[in-house]
């Protein structure tokens, strides 16, 4: 072998082993405690606004269950075990990651296996599910292109093929509506009147097989229906669009579309839903399976209507493991767009109590699934600290907002150990903040007022004028949370209501600075002036500037590898996770590391998204040297992510101070390290306090000023969970 390739392969090992270094798992074993239940799956990372679709993910014969939320372009895969759902995250990267606005799950080609539709620009796309027998689940595009990617599905029109054309927010009806054993489909009209289109699959007519889509346009007013507006349709042979709203019928929001046979007469009734209602629809069919004919429209279920803000949407699996199909109601949208919308309660479901022939739905709750695990609505924001000062990590989340209209800050108590945690939820509205009647908060515990206690810093945005403040509250003990003086101190700095931020000292010189993420996707850096300003010094921080593939990036500074040097982690919309290693040696950004996450199936690291936006924390929840990193997502619930052979903590914190002895006349600060978080005060030989507390942060090369201390010996006194350790340094 050549030198040159010895020295490719040796750099390549290198390279391999350093992204090596950083490997996570997500961990799904603390427990969680809420209203005297433990959640079954806390960790899950909550659901806003999921389609619902069912599968075998694993070939065990059972159906599994695989939800897509619009609101972080999210698969989330769950495996059923023993009649009970476990979040299996491992899963989702083996779907393709072409998946986008809408997805549904049926058997295209009648092999027994379910396989993928979903949204394309140019209308809709297929895979096939090609998975063997004992192997990993496998897709293979339908109709692929010369660059492998799925052709648009086709529907011969009036003369020609053409795609199957629907609205980015439309769902369309995927099923076999005339019996024959192929899967037709119903689209509304993509360019006019709110009516339907029926596409007749001949798969089964022209060759006698159920293997594939051969479509063509049957109808363009499938049922002999019109939708007005909301809740207003035109039948065939009464009223018209003009008489009913004194206007034409418009196609210009979202509208969905669920077929299911009702009362066992072979024709399918249609579920039915547009983006301006709150409410789901049923059309009743009177027609034949090849003639429908819709004669009559009810709100859904008739004896209480769906309020659900907004765009209700239906799907039909079962998911109580009785054989027949449910109905699950959730909303479809992309954002939150009103502040009513209760992203705690959003997936309804409705228990079949009838028979797979004649199913009768009744409602059972509005928070499937969303009941198991941690979810504060949407936008959730952890942090952690020693509220009550027993040696162990306790939980913060903020969110966005939630019923009452304003956000709010959940408090959870590690009833656990410091090795073993278990938390238990406190209150939903931590020191009553409620009252401020703001949205958007977001928290961080830092000392903002250098007293050497940990404050709880946030952000909040009033609802009416949407300006955003930064504050904090003071906390006036080193060991726990105790905030004597409830005064809302504001921080002179100014904030965009998207604009997310973190309180770190960037220079090392002992002051608090900011880094903020822009609306643009940079990273902005104010360095504190010691006069309670903040100064811009640059709005693309290591090179990290404006960029279209990013934005309002969220951001969190933490030595992940216990190895005395900190690291930039940044998250963005995508819900991926990046990490700068040792980024305050570098002057530019480099690359960053992003396949961190290990995944048992694949045997690898990977990328992930995590479920939209994404609030990071780091904390040592385990009590080990490398910590965790703790993630809140759009979906407003929490993810764990824990390092893999992380070394456990031993009894009494390992700390240094160098160099010792330090020349003062170098005006060079001495350094502090210690192997987990610990508070330092100074003394005077004589005992006498010179300094106040300073806060040092775990694994990170801490500095103190010592220039203006005389020659001599001195006391550093650290502070850790109610027990004192001393440690003399000399300046000469």
């Amino acid at each position: 072998m050549s030198t040159k390739n010895i020295l490719l392969g040796f750099l390549l090992l290198s390279f391999l082993v350093s992204n090596a270094q950083f490997s996570y798992t997500l961990d799904q074993s603390i427990p969680v405690e809420i209203n005297g239940k433990e959640l079954a799956m806390p960790w899950a990372g909550g659901i806003n606004a999921s389609q619902v679709n069912t599968m075998d993910l694993n070939d065990d014969g059972k159906q599994d269950l695989v939800l897509f939320d619009r609101t972080a372009n999210k698969l989330i895969t769950f495996l059923n075990q023993d009649n009970q759902y476990k979040y299996a995250p491992d899963y989702e990267s083996l779907f393709p990651n072409t998946i986008t606005q809408w997805v549904l799950l049926r058997d295209l080609n009648c092999d027994g296996k379910k396989d993928l539709f979903t949204s394309d620009p140019f209308g809709i796309i297929a895979y096939i599910n090609t998975t063997k027998a004992g192997a990993k689940l496998s897709w293979r595009p339908y109709n692929p292109d010369a660059q492998n990617y799925p052709k648009p599905i086709l529907s011969k029109g009036f003369t020609i093929p053409v795609n199957v054309k629907i609205n980015s927010d439309d769902i369309p009806a995927i099923d076999d509506l005339d019996g024959d054993g192929d899967l037709d489909m119903l689209n509304f009209y993509f360019i006019g009147p709110g009516t339907v289109e029926w596409h007749q699959n001949l798969a089964v007519e022209n060759s006698g097989k159920c293997d594939s889509l051969v479509l063509q346009r049957q109808s363009q007013k499938w049922g002999g229906f019109t939708e007005c507006a909301c809740g207003i349709v035109s039948f065939q042979g009464g009223k018209t669009c003009d008489q009913l709203i004194n206007g034409r019928a418009q196609h210009n929001v979202g509208k969905s579309l669920l077929a299911v046979d009702l009362n066992n007469d072979g024709d399918k009734e249609l579920f039915f839903s547009e983006q301006t209602c709150s409410g789901l629809f049923l059309l009743t069919n009177e027609g034949t399976p090849t003639d429908a004919l819709m004669t009559q429209l009810t709100p859904f279920p008739a004896g209480s209507p769906i309020n659900l803000l907004t765009y209700p949407v239906a799907y039909a699996e079962d998911v109580d493991f009785d054989g027949v199909k449910d109905l699950l109601v959730s909303p479809n949208i992309s954002v939150r767009e009103y502040f009513g919308t209760n992203f705690q309660q959003s997936v309804l479901q409705f228990k079949n109590t009838g028979t797979a022939q004649l199913p009768q739905f009744t409602f059972v709750k509005s928070n499937f699934l969303q009941a198991d695990m941690i979810d504060v609505g949407d936008g959730a924001v952890p942090a952690f600290f020693d509220y009550d000062g027993d040696g162990d990590q306790d939980l913060f989340v903020s969110n966005y907002i939630k019923t009452n209209g304003a956000s709010q800050v959940s408090q959870f108590e590690n009833v656990g150990s410091a090795t073993a945690p278990s938390f238990k939820l406190v209150t939903e509205d931590f020191f009553t903040l409620s009252i401020l009647n703001v949205i958007n908060i977001k928290i961080q515990f830092v000392d903002m007022n250098k007293d050497g206690t940990m404050d709880f810093v946030f952000s909040y945005t009033d609802r009416r004028t949407r300006k955003t403040e930064l504050a904090y509250l003071a906390n006036s003990s080193a060991e726990k949370l105790s905030i004597k003086d409830g005064t809302v101190k504001s921080i002179d700095f100014s904030l965009a209501e998207s604009n997310n931020w973190y309180v770190v000292d960037i220079n090392q010189d002992g002051l608090n600075d900011i880094l903020l993420g822009n609306d643009l996707g940079g990273v902005e850096y104010w360095k504190n002036s010691g006069t309670g300003l903040f100064e811009l010094v640059t709005d693309s921080y290591l090179g990290i500037g404006a960029s279209t593939e990013r934005q309002n990036v969220t951001l969190t500074v933490a030595d992940l590898l216990a190895d005395g040097q900190a690291d930039l982690l940044l998250a963005n919309q995508s819900g991926k996770l990046f990490i700068y290693e040792n980024f305050r040696k570098q002057s530019t950004a480099p690359a960053p590391i992003t396949s961190v996450f290990y995944n048992s199936l694949l045997q690898k690291l990977e990328s992930r998204n995590l479920g939209g936006y994404a609030w990071l924390a780091v904390a040592s929840i385990f009590n080990t040297r490398e910590p965790s990193i703790i993630v809140g997502t759009t979906l407003g619930g929490l993810q764990i992510l824990r390092f893999e052979d992380a070394a456990e903590l031993p009894d009494e914190p390992q700390i240094s101070i160098y160099p010792n002895p330090i020349v003062r006349l170098d005006e060079k600060p001495i350094y502090i390290r210690a192997d987990r978080s610990v508070s330092v005060q100074f003394y005077s030989p004589l005992g006498q306090k010179i300094s106040e507390n300073y806060f040092v942060p775990a694994n990170e090369d801490y500095p103190i000023n010592v220039s203006a201390l005389s020659a001599g010996v001195y006391i550093a006194q650290f502070s850790w969970r109610g027990r004192i350790f001393s440690k003399r340094f000399i300046v000469q």
